[in-house]
């Protein structure tokens, strides 16, 4: 596959994600609002049933199957890269997208009940700001580590990718894993093969590990909490937000664990032979790939 091939598949996914979270959640907020005070309980409660079985679980499914095809594609270009970051990077952006539409349509939803749903508001607030700082703390220090150790490959990498990696520290605030896509290795481009060393590796493990922590877990107990505790219907988004999170979490657990018990990726085994004489240089401005 060639850089201009993957360049625009790349942006079709992202493309995809933005529109997946425009039609099937701001569109479907939008469907809600126009309900008329007229309407009786049952039929806004049905209407909410059926916008969360059929907008919530075909999207995402149909989503899913997406990501599963990107990944297929991934892997038969370069079956040694981590094309797992395919199927866990817009799963995380989505996942933080519902997360901040959750937060916002609480407030909104929920104003006139708001003593009783004070409570999970803010803790909400606090675990959505707050793994989201750290995150991006442990990214600085990672960018910093590598930088000290004045490396010479690193250097190069990082001045030609400067905006990615740019761009790689504010979404890993979304979750730590999103780190990984700088030295994933996904369809052979050099911009994915940034030279980190195994300590910076390492300190990317533990970022994921207490961004599950600190951010899935209490979001988890949060979400289990707001469906005990709603009364009215239960709302599209919330739905989202529980699915998503309910799949994130024990898989980035799983896959963390395997993570460490082997030793990180494989992709450095066949640095040299699939990039001799190659430091990752050119992707800021031109395309070596052909």
């Amino acid at each position: 596959m060639s850089s201009k091939s993957s360049k625009n598949f790349i942006f079709l996914l992202l493309l995809f994600l933005s529109h997946f979270i425009q039609f099937s959640l701001c569109g479907v907020e939008c469907r809600f609002s126009t309900s008329g005070p007229s309407s009786s309980h049952l039929d806004i409660e049905a209407s909410i049933t059926t916008d969360v079985f059929v907008f919530g679980i075909i999207g995402l499914v149909v989503f899913g199957m997406f990501l599963v095809f990107c990944f297929l594609i991934a892997y038969c270009v370069n079956r040694k890269a981590l094309n797992g970051v395919i199927l866990s990077i817009p799963w995380t952006l989505l996942d933080f997208a519902l997360q901040a539409l959750f937060i916002k349509n609480q407030l909104k939803d929920n104003q006139y009940q708001l003593k009783d749903y004070y409570p999970l508001y803010i803790t909400s607030i606090i675990f959505f700001i707050g793994p989201m700082i750290v995150n991006i703390i442990f990214s600085f220090a990672i960018i910093l580590n590598e930088k000290k150790k004045r490396s010479t490959r690193f250097n190069k990498w990082f001045h030609n990718n400067s905006t990615l990696a740019a761009i790689t520290t504010v979404f890993a605030g979304a979750d730590m894993s999103t780190f990984k896509l700088l030295y994933s290795h996904i369809f052979n481009l050099n911009r994915f093969k940034a030279p980190f060393s195994e300590d910076s590796k390492t300190i990317i493990l533990w970022g994921c590990v207490i961004s599950s922590v600190i951010q899935d877990i209490p979001q988890l107990i949060i979400q289990v909490i707001y469906k005990v505790k709603i009364k009215d219907g239960y709302p599209l988004i919330p739905f989202l937000k529980l699915v998503t999170v309910s799949i994130k979490l024990p898989i980035g657990i799983i896959g963390r664990i395997y993570e460490a018990l082997g030793g990180h990726d494989e992709n450095n085994d066949n640095d040299d032979d699939n990039d001799d004489g190659d430091d990752g240089g050119n992707d800021g401005g031109g395309d070596p790939e052909k």
